[in-house]
């Protein structure tokens, strides 16, 4: 992707403006032969270019504009930009379509020119027609051609064998061609250039977007602290015990932990009922040395 923007990038500016050219050409070519292609169609292919270049512009600021503003959306104005981006191009190449396909379509307009450059008297017309293609005539070297007369003397004049509908029907559709090859570049470089930047935004900032990565994120989280809960438990164990030098006392917290105990009492300096007389008054009789 990082190689597809830098390339869109560097060579982007440049191929519009060999498009500009291209579509210059067709529309000088057109001027010249006098070719039943709209000049109107030929001048808006020429601006086509330059149209895309603002128009991609506009919509790079409007991306990142919502890209700031963490909120990414199809705005108003980047709807209209877009659609009217898609109806010219498609009018263009629509236009420019029906001067190529089907070729036999085509004679009929190129009659129609034909006869009022010569009902015109258009000498230079008919003359530059004749002389680019070294042709006479339109249906054949006599039908119509240059000089005017009945018949016309062209073909003795300057040695051609030929007329010029086929020729000149022939550069109807390259020049029309063109236009239409125009047309459809300059759209997949907008597509192209309109997918990079909108690629290249933050789609991060969309509120779904974000809904799903802090719910994916509290349940890692999550598992993450289960884990590291029986972690601990098999290592350490489930409660902690504490240590304890004195035997008696770690004892008795033993048997706190099991319930009561029952100790005996202590025996200490106390009478033994059990003991003889005999035995207590020896041990109570005085000593005589």
């Amino acid at each position: 992707m990082a190689v597809l923007q830098q390339v869109l990038l560097l060579a982007g500016p440049l191929v519009l403006v060999i498009l500009t050219i291209i579509a210059g050409y067709a529309y000088s070519q057109i001027r010249y032969l006098n070719l039943p292609i709209p000049q109107a169609l030929a001048l808006f292919t020429v601006v086509l270019p330059l149209i895309t270049g603002v128009t991609t512009q506009g919509v790079y600021s409007l991306i990142r504009r919502a890209t700031k503003n963490e909120q990414f959306q199809l705005t108003i104005p980047l709807i209209a930009v877009i659609g009217f981006q898609l109806i010219y191009e498609t009018i263009v190449a629509t236009l420019a379509l029906t001067h190529i396909i089907p070729p036999d379509t085509l004679r009929c307009e190129l009659n129609d020119r034909w006869m009022k450059l010569y009902r015109h008297k258009d000498t230079r017309g008919i003359r530059t027609i004749q002389d680019t293609f070294e042709c006479c005539g339109f249906n054949s070297v006599v039908d119509r051609a240059f000089p005017f007369g009945q018949p016309s003397t062209c073909a003795t004049n300057y040695g051609r064998s030929h007329s010029c509908f086929g020729e000149w029907r022939r550069a109807e559709q390259v020049n029309a061609g063109l236009l239409f090859l125009v047309a459809v570049l300059v759209f997949a470089l907008k597509v192209g250039s309109i997918f990079t930047l909108v690629s290249k935004a933050s789609w991060t900032h969309l509120p779904l977007v974000r809904a799903l990565k802090r719910v994916g994120g509290s349940a890692q989280d999550g598992d993450e602290d289960a884990r590291a809960t029986m972690r601990r438990l098999i290592e350490g164990g489930s409660v902690d015990e504490p240590y304890l030098d004195d035997p008696e006392a770690a004892r008795g917290l033993e048997h706190e932990n099991h319930g009561p105990i029952v100790q005996p009492s202590a025996l200490g300096e106390t009478s033994n009922e059990w003991v003889d007389e005999d035995e207590e008054n020896g041990r109570d009789a005085p000593i005589i040395s």
